[in-house]
């Protein structure tokens, strides 16, 4: 591991750049979207399936292009993309800690990535399965499995568990970085420790504006891709069987969920590529990465906290300690010798370099 010599280059980014870092992150890291994405989606799709589906299989039966079955399919629709929306970050949290890794590290290994996550589960799954909604969602459709389309039920809930849910993804995104890789507990047995809560007033309370404008940006662009795949999954299926998909299950039943959670996945990633540029942009992560890299090479394979404590003068000591006590991501908690160059298939995007 070597702290100047990420996969990566550390700088900070504009909007677009961020889309075409993460067009290279999809080709540079599959497994994590193949594997470790799909791994974590799974459970999640099944609990959807076995809560929704049944509403477009009814409807089947009197003809899903039929007047009466419109309604049913909204519903459909409207809870499928809640759900979704909802269990996004719980789906996603090994491929959060595996890119996380994957910045400093060639090849994290899955073993690792479902160990670390096994042993935070109980941390993240409280904050987002619980806190952040998605279970009172799925626990409340478990009770309206079989029962008529309801205004209320149907209509006026989605709406009561989007709103708070994007005003909270909106301000504060980054709750599964700060759990999974900075490793922020819960709650801190010292009187004055650094908890999850405080980390992420720290993290998002100064840039609050510029997130905000970046996840409408953001949740407009993926408006459009869930609609470009859903129908572009639908047109192909029709060439290739020579029959239009309109007006039958495949397109409600996988067509429209697959396109969801692709994006779902799409979203995980970008919302590490903002966190990486929010952290460089508050706290000069990249120049905390290269002072600590150069004081591994210079007194070894040492803490270089502690050497920062007794070798460097007050102010340089001012300037490094209290980021460092922050965290960074988890394949930098662990300094190592620094020796040699970088590996030589690593990404490295250097256009229009600026720092923070």
């Amino acid at each position: 591991m070597q702290l100047d010599r990420t996969h990566l280059k550390i700088r900070t980014r504009t909007i677009s750049e961020l889309g075409d870092l993460a067009l290279v992150m999809l080709r540079r890291y599959p497994g994590a979207f193949g594997v470790a994405f799909l791994v974590g989606a799974l459970p999640w799709i099944l609990i959807d399936f076995a809560l929704l589906a049944w509403i477009p299989i009814r409807e089947n039966e009197i003809g899903l292009t039929d007047t009466e079955a419109v309604p049913e399919l909204l519903r459909y629709a409207a809870w499928m993309a809640t759900l979704v929306f909802l269990q996004a970050p719980m789906a996603g949290v090994a491929t959060t800690f595996y890119l996380g890794q994957a910045v400093f590290e060639e090849k994290p290994t899955y073993a690792d990535v479902w160990r670390a996550c096994r042993k935070r589960f109980w941390r993240w799954f409280w904050v987002l399965g619980w806190i952040r909604l998605p279970m009172l969602a799925v626990v409340l459709l478990c009770f309206r499995f079989g029962q008529p389309v309801d205004g209320f039920y149907d209509g006026f809930l989605p709406f009561c568990f989007l709103v708070p849910a994007l005003a909270v993804r909106a301000s504060r995104p980054f709750m599964p970085e700060i759990l999974l890789l900075e490793q922020c507990p819960i709650r801190s047995e010292q009187p004055h420790g650094l908890t999850a809560a405080k980390r992420s007033t720290r993290l998002h309370v100064p840039l609050s504006a510029e997130l905000n404008g970046r996840f409408v940006v953001i949740g407009i662009v993926f408006v459009g891709l869930v609609a470009s795949l859903y129908y572009t999954l639908d047109s192909a299926a029709s060439l290739l069987s020579g029959n239009a998909a309109a007006g039958t299950l495949w397109p409600l039943l996988v067509f429209y969920p697959a396109a969801l959670w692709m994006i779902a996945a799409v979203s995980v990633l970008i919302r590490l590529l903002v966190y990486l540029d929010s952290r460089i942009r508050l706290e000069g992560w990249d120049v905390e990465l290269a002072i600590r890299a150069e004081q591994i090479r210079q007194f070894g394979i040492v803490d270089a906290r502690a050497v920062a404590r007794q070798e460097v003068t007050p102010v340089a000591r001012q300037e490094v300690t209290p980021v460092a006590r922050q965290g960074t991501l988890a394949g930098a908690r662990q300094p190592v010798q620094a020796e040699g160059p970088s590996a030589a298939n690593s990404v490295n995007i250097t256009s229009g370099a600026t720092t923070a």
